[in-house]
C-alpha cells in the first residue's frame, strides 16, 4: 500500500492569510450573503489558505471535495454545532479586525490578530481531523481490497477513488462492485454448475448451498501487506499501552469539551474513543498528554510543599496555552468524530441496499472502520446477500419458505488424529465427516458449552481437552446457507404437491435428479 505523496508544507505567513480572510468577508458582505454562505466560504478559504500544513491532505480533486463536504456540512452530525459557532466567532473577530486595521488601532489589531490566528488553528485541527480519519477509511479499505480481492482489484478500487467524493455515490459503488456483483456472479456459476443438494429432511424440503461456493469469488492472499503510516498510528492506539492510555484521556477530553453540544447525547462512547484514536496520529495528542501530566505531578508537588507557587503571570501564561492546546485537541477529535459518523451513514444506507433484512446485525459495528471489523461485515455481507438473494425468489409463497444457514467448526483431520488419546471412539462422539472437503472434520458440538459437556460425559484426560479447546478456538466455519420449503403448508394450498414443488424450485433454478 502506498503512503499519500510528500507535500510542500509552507502555506501563505499570517499577514497574507489575513488579508485574504478579510477581502472575503468584504466581498461576501457586498453581496450580502446569508449566514450559511458566509460561513461555508470562510470555511473554504481557511481549508484553502491552510491545506498546504494539513498532514495527509488528498491530491485527487474528488477526495478534497469530500474533506471540503465533511467541513462544511450543516446537517447529520452533533458536531457541526462545535465548528459553525467557532467560524461564527471567526467571523465576528475578522470584521473588528477590519475596523481596527482601517481605523490604525495597533493595540486593538494586535490583540485581536493573536486571538483570530488561535482560531485559524482550532477551525484548521477540525480539517484535520477529517483528513484523518478519512485517510484511515480508504486505507483500510484498500487493504480489504488487496487482502481478499488481490492486486488485480486495486484498480477498480482506485479508480472509485478518483471518480467518487467519499459520499453515498462512492459507497453504492463500493458495494455494489464487490459485495453485489461478485455475489450474483457466484449464484449464476453455482446453478449452472448444479453445486447444490435437495434433500427431504423430517418435514422440509431443504435445498442447501455451500458457502463456500460464494467465497470462491473472492482472491484472498496470505502475504504480508505493508501499512500506512496512519495505518499503524491507528494500530498503536489499540495495541501499545501507552498510547492506548493517551487515547482514553484524549476520549475523557472529547467529552468534556463537546458535552455543551445541543445533541452530545447522540455520539455514543465508542464513537469517541474511535475518534481519539485518531486524533493520536496528531502531534498534538502527544503535547497535551505531557502538558496534562506535568500540570498534574506540578499540582501534586505544590500540596506536598515540594515546589514553590508560580506567579500569576505565569500561571495566566501557561494556563492560556494549555487551554489553546487542548482546543486544539477537541477540534481534531470532533473533526474525526464528523469524518467517521457521516461516512458511517453512507456506507451503512449502501449495506442495507443488499441486506435490508439483516443490516440490524452490523449496526453496532457502524462507527468503527478498523481493519478487523471491516473483514467481518464483509463476510457478513457476501453471506447475507446470498441469503437475500434467496429470499427474494420465494417471497411470494410467504411463510411456507425459510432462508437460514447453519455452522459447524471445521478442523483438519491430521490435526485432531495428532491429540494425544483421541481414540476412535471419541474422535466419532466428538466430530463428522465433511463430507465437502477432504481430509477435514466438523465438530458435532454446535457451542463451547456443548464442547465441555461432552469432554466431560467421555472423562478426557486434561492434555486432551486442552488440546480440543485450542483446535475449537482455532477453527473456522462451514457454512451452509439452505432453503427450508414447509411441505406441510404447501400441501394445504396444492392438490399436486409435486408439481407444486416442482414449481417450486423452478423459482430458485434448481432441479431435483430423478
Amino acid at each position: 500500500m502506498s503512503e499519500a505523496p510528500a507535500r510542500d508544507k509552507t502555506r501563505p505567513d499570517k499577514e497574507a492569510r489575513l488579508a485574504a480572510y478579510q477581502k472575503k468577508l468584504r466581498a461576501l458582505k457586498e453581496r450580502a450573503s446569508l449566514r450559511e454562505v458566509t460561513e461555508r466560504e470562510m470555511l473554504l478559504d481557511i481549508l484553502e489558505n491552510n491545506s498546504q500544513a494539513i498532514n495527509e491532505y488528498p491530491m485527487l480533486e474528488a477526495q478534497r471535495s469530500s474533506v471540503m463536504e465533511l467541513l462544511c456540512g450543516r446537517v447529520g452530525h452533533p458536531g457541526y454545532e462545535f465548528i459553525h459557532e467557532r467560524v461564527g466567532r471567526f467571523i465576528v473577530l475578522l470584521a473588528h479586525f477590519d475596523k481596527a486595521v482601517k481605523t490604525g488601532d495597533a493595540a486593538r489589531r494586535e490583540e485581536l490578530e493573536a486571538t483570530l490566528l488561535n482560531a485559524e488553528a482550532v477551525l484548521v485541527k477540525c480539517a484535520q481531523g477529517v483528513v484523518y480519519a478519512m485517510a484511515l477509511v480508504t486505507d483500510n479499505f484498500e487493504e480489504l481490497v488487496l487482502r481478499y480481492f488481490g492486486k488485480q482489484s486495486l484498480e477498480q478500487y482506485s479508480g472509485l477513488i478518483e471518480k467518487h467524493e467519499l459520499d453515498q455515490g462512492f459507497w453504492n459503488a463500493f458495494v455494489e462492485e464487490f459485495i453485489a456483483s461478485r455475489v450474483v456472479e457466484a449464484h449464476r456459476e453455482i446453478l449452472e454448475g448444479e453445486k447444490y443438494e435437495i434433500a427431504k429432511e423430517r418435514t422440509f424440503l431443504v435445498i442447501r448451498f455451500l458457502f463456500d461456493d460464494i467465497l470462491s469469488k473472492l482472491n484472498p492472499t496470505d502475504q504480508e501487506i505493508s501499512k500506512t503510516r496512519i495505518q499503524n498510528s491507528f494500530i498503536a492506539a489499540r495495541e501499545d499501552p501507552g498510547i492506548r492510555e493517551r487515547a482514553k484521556l484524549i476520549q475523557a477530553m472529547l467529552v468534556k469539551g463537546l458535552k455543551g453540544l445541543s445533541q452530545f447525547d447522540k455520539l455514543s462512547a465508542g464513537e469517541l474513543l474511535h475518534a481519539a484514536r485518531v486524533a493520536c496520529m496528531d502531534n498534538v495528542a502527544e503535547e497535551f498528554e505531557t502538558q496534562y501530566r506535568a500540570r498534574l505531578a506540578e499540582a501534586e508537588a505544590v500540596r506536598k510543599g515540594e515546589a514553590d507557587k508560580k506567579e500569576p503571570e505565569e500561571r495566566q501564561r501557561e494556563q492560556a496555552w494549555f487551554k489553546f492546546v487542548q482546543d486544539q485537541l477537541v477540534a481534531l477529535g470532533l473533526g474525526a468524530s464528523i469524518a467517521i459518523g457521516v461516512t458511517g451513514d453512507h456506507f451503512y444506507k449502501a449495506l442495507e441496499a443488499v441486506v435490508p433484512d439483516q443490516i440490524d446485525g452490523i449496526l453496532p459495528l457502524k462507527k468503527d472502520f478498523s481493519l478487523p471489523v471491516l473483514e467481518k461485515i464483509l463476510f457478513f455481507l457476501l453471506e447475507n446477500h446470498f441469503i437475500q438473494i434467496l429470499k427474494e425468489c420465494g417471497r411470494e409463497e410467504g411463510g411456507k419458505i425459510q432462508v437460514r444457514s447453519g455452522r459447524a467448526r471445521r478442523v483438519p483431520a491430521p490435526a485432531v488424529n495428532e491429540l494425544r488419546g483421541m481414540s476412535k471412539i471419541r474422535k466419532k462422539q466428538l466430530f463428522g465427516n465433511d463430507v465437502t472437503r477432504e481430509d477435514t472434520l466438523l465438530f458435532k458440538p454446535k457451542t463451547a458449552k456443548q464442547l465441555g459437556e461432552a469432554m466431560s460425559m467421555l472423562s478426557l484426560e486434561p492434555a486432551l481437552q486442552q488440546g480440543l479447546a485450542e483446535l475449537w478456538k482455532r477453527a473456522v466455519f462451514r457454512v451452509d446457507i439452505m432453503v427450508l420449503i414447509n411441505l406441510e403448508l404447501v400441501a394445504r394450498t396444492t392438490t399436486n404437491l409435486t408439481v407444486r414443488l416442482t414449481e417450486i424450485l423452478e423459482k430458485y433454478g434448481v432441479k431435483r435428479n430423478g
